[in-house]
Parts: C-alpha cells; sequence; structure tokens
C-alpha cells in the first residue's frame, strides 16, 4: 500500500511538473514597451494551467489586440461592473500594465487572455515579467478580458470585485 502511494506520487508530480512546458526553460517574458502600452508576453511554454493548446503571441499580435482594446474596450465595458470607487478601465486604459497569454480553444481560434493591473499598484515592479499577477478583490484595479485573434473580437470582461 505504502509503495504504491508513494509511486502514484511520483507520477502525478512527473505529470504536473511537465504539463505546459516544453524543453525550454521560461526565464522571463518578453517586454514590449510602447507609447501607448507596457505589456509583458509570455511564452506557450510558461507554466499556466491553461487546459487548451498554448502559443507565443507575436508583437504584430499584441498589436492587433491593443488596437481592439482601445477602440472597443468601452462597448466590453458599458456596465461599469466595480468601478464605482476604482478607475473606469476604458477611460484608464494606459494606466494599466498587461500581461499576454496565447491559447488555441477548442474551436481552433487564436485566443489572447489578458491580464490588466494598475501599474502604480503593483510592488514588485519585476515580477509582473516573470509570473502572472492574480489578486483577489481590488476592484477594477485588477481585471482581465479575452481576445479572440481569429475573428477579432473582445470578450469575457472580468472586473475584480471587493471584499
Amino acid at each position: 500500500m505504502t509503495r504504491t502511494v508513494i509511486i502514484l506520487t511520483l507520477v502525478l508530480l512527473k505529470i504536473f511538473n511537465s504539463y505546459g512546458q516544453t524543453n525550454i526553460p521560461f526565464k522571463e517574458a518578453d517586454h514590449y514597451k510602447t507609447k501607448k502600452f507596457d505589456v509583458a508576453i509570455f511564452p506557450e511554454n510558461y507554466f499556466e494551467f491553461i487546459s487548451d493548446q498554448r502559443f507565443t503571441p507575436t508583437r504584430q499580435e499584441i498589436d492587433k489586440a491593443e488596437i481592439a482594446l482601445s477602440n472597443n474596450l468601452k462597448t466590453s465595458n458599458k456596465e461599469l461592473v466595480n468601478q464605482f470607487s476604482t478607475p473606469i478601465i476604458h477611460i484608464k486604459l494606459n494606466k494599466y500594465k498587461r500581461q499576454y497569454f496565447g491559447y488555441i480553444d477548442k474551436n481552433g481560434d487564436r485566443i489572447l487572455f489578458i491580464n490588466c493591473f494598475w501599474s502604480k499598484n503593483e510592488n514588485n515592479t519585476e515580477r509582473w515579467l516573470t509570473s502572472e499577477i492574480m489578486v483577489l478583490d481590488g476592484g477594477s484595479y485588477y481585471w482581465n478580458v479575452k481576445f479572440n485573434l481569429t475573428i477579432n473580437e473582445i470578450f469575457n470582461l472580468n472586473i475584480n470585485g471587493f471584499a
């Protein structure tokens, strides 16, 4: 019984340690900064529990998503969820740093998961280039959205709530 538990534990550790990884170890995201935005582009080998197939977004794909955010976020944000005492995200878009993760969904569409956070709230300034920023609560200082590159559409806007 004990031997079976040990073997099962070792097998599970091997599976979880290799899940989402390639042979090239992840060190740091590609830091892509322009006058309009400051983003981290995470490679497909970044360990993340997105169940779909991963890909590394290109800077051209980021540019396409940033144009869509700039042009269409206001429409997606019309209900202003959790933005009564924190910034209105489409008005203050340039104040947010963003992390980009790419995956291919079950329909074969290329999707960008865009994780956004208020640039002045992040205490560990370099951490955002090495790991996903995840925060519970915080209102609109922390939010995320998805962008479908295949059909050029923003969807699943999710703005953090309050404790």
